[in-house]
């Protein structure tokens, strides 16, 4: 397991999850520690462990009457990473929870059921951790659809009544509405193109879903994909419009577990292991766009305004009480928008991919805006040529923080260009075929995590197939399995043969190849 998250304060402690759903077998948790101390305070597990050993709470007791197979052997998954919000109106503390260890249910609970607390918004109580309610919006999920996306809390009239709310659009696709009381689906309506199901049913909670979405009949295509029609990007809610301005992605994907032995699976530790198989497609939009800014009014259940962006990995939104949205983009600019309309007012050039949220503060009676500066996330490292050529390569441009005020006039400091890594072109290595179709697997299942898949770098790590390292036997098994570089964030795969370097080594260079025969 791993830490992707940032840790949240409330209420004198500190909150942190985990990550790593997809290195392995993972079992998912969350841990409170006193924030004077540092001294644990209480743990909640989203999915229970193996029976054998005993349940830690009554909760997991519960949770095990949904699981099948021996769910534990895969960890189940589960892991928090992201979306806590504490309550300090009710007390209560809400934890979004994530996908399924490994993937496909097929393996990791054979004879199907929920899963939980897989793909959840769960309440605790905040000084002992103790369950108190569960919304699943993914029952038994099977696509990564997490729910570890941002809760917002807010009082909403509906139908004249006011409803203490939590409002939430997690991967899935759909839009929650739940009173955050007692965790009562109000509401439930997509957002973004949705494939997997019909719609969600408001006198069960659950959601009908389309036959063969669980890729149990053939391959099949869905939406949204992994990546979410919501990620982790902040959305944000205006009292004064009663609108959510959220960073929408418009992907399909095909689904596939034709190629797996679904009997005899076990994901290994810092491996790539799903369970299933899947390829990224085309924007589900007649217009071809895979991302856009969107106003959605969670009373009525509706869109009113969006806009186009480019690529789909633009940063979170923040809104404002004199009625503007913000937001960074992918391509490096920072704009404001009117949050009533979506008409644009200003847009300033920052000079690198912005994957974080801006925030407002005040000091001495004068407002702030801030941002955080820098390229990152999932479609840094697995974005392919979409996200490359965006220009944001390793280690290129500096990432910064830069603050604005209306009356600011310094110019933002100039940056480096955007440059695409060349691949590099040498005729010192003949590539051979065989070789390299044995070092793709290996390749895919532990180096695209940062180096990008079939080595398309997106910037999260250097491009590999521009690297001279390859070229030599000695400095790559320094790097990659001496360890050379650790202190520059590579890691040493200290178990890989010399067949198994070998390998890579052909597989990248053959991927080189590849692209410079296309022109890249």
């Amino acid at each position: 397991m791993y830490i992707t998250g940032a840790p949240k304060i409330f209420k004198g402690k500190v909150l942190i999850g985990n990550g790593g759903t997809e290195n392995g077998p993972n079992r998912g948790y969350i841990t409170a520690y006193d924030v004077d101390t540092g001294e644990y305070a209480w743990r909640f597990w989203i999915v229970p462990g193996n029976p054998a050993d005993g349940f830690e709470d009554a909760a997991m007791e519960m949770a095990a009457a949904t699981w099948t197979g021996d769910w534990w052997r895969h960890g189940g998954g589960g892991n928090a990473w992201h979306g806590f919000t504490y309550d300090a109106e009710l007390d209560q503390l809400y934890i979004g929870t994530g996908n399924g260890s490994p993937w496909n249910r097929k393996i990791r609970s054979p004879d199907g059921r929920d899963n939980l607390f897989l793909s959840s918004i769960v309440a605790l109580d905040p000084d002992t951790g103790e369950y108190l309610w569960h919304y699943q919006t993914s029952p038994g999920d099977t696509w990564d659809y997490t729910s570890t996306m941002d809760i917002v809390l807010a009082d909403l009239n509906i139908e004249g009544e006011t409803v203490k709310a939590l409002m939430h659009a997690p991967k899935n696709g759909f839009f929650y509405v739940i009173n955050r009381e007692d965790g009562q689906l109000i509401s439930a309506e997509n957002y973004t193109e949705v494939t997997w199901a019909s719609e969600v049913d408001l006198e069960t909670g659950r959601p009908i879903e389309t036959p063969g979405a669980r890729y149990e009949l053939q391959p099949v295509d869905i939406a949204p994909t992994p990546i979410g029609g919501h990620s982790w990007h902040a959305m944000s809610y205006n009292p004064g419009t009663g609108l959510v301005y959220i960073p929408t992605i418009h992907w399909q994907n095909r689904f596939t577990d034709a190629d797996i032995d679904l009997e005899n699976f076990q994901a290994e530790g810092w491996r790539l292991g799903l369970g299933v198989g899947y390829e990224f497609g085309a924007s589900t939009r007649d217009d071809g766009a895979t991302g856009t800014l969107q106003a959605w009014v969670p009373v009525r259940r509706e869109q009113v305004w969006e806009i186009p962006v480019e690529g789909a990995w633009d940063a979170g939104t923040l809104t404002t009480a004199s009625n503007l949205v913000f937001q960074g983009k992918a391509n490096g600019h920072l704009r404001a928008y009117n949050a009533l309309t979506g008409e644009q007012l200003w847009d300033e050039n920052l000079g690198l991919g912005i994957s974080a949220p801006p925030i407002t503060y005040s000091v001495n009676g004068k407002q702030y805006l801030a941002i955080l500066v820098g390229w990152g996330g999932a479609m840094s490292a697995l974005g392919g040529q979409e996200m490359a050529d965006y220009g944001w390569a390793y280690g290129e441009q500096t990432r910064r923080l830069l603050a604005f005020s209306l009356d600011g006039t310094r110019v933002v400091p100039v940056s480096a260009p955007p440059r695409v890594p060349t691949p590099l072109a040498t005729s010192d290595f003949i590539v051979d075929g065989a070789t390299a179709e044995s070092g793709e697997l290996d390749y895919e299942s532990i180096c695209s995590f940062c180096h990008g898949g079939a080595a398309v770098a997106a910037g999260l790590a250097p491009d590999l197939r521009a690297s001279g390292v390859i070229l030599s036997v000695d400095a790559f098994e320094q790097v990659v399995r001496g360890g050379a570089l650790a202190s520059r964030g590579m890691p040493s795969f200290a178990d890989f043969s010399d067949a198994e370097l070998n390998a890579l080594r052909h597989y990248i260079r053959q991927q080189a190849e590849v692209a410079l025969a296309a022109g890249r």
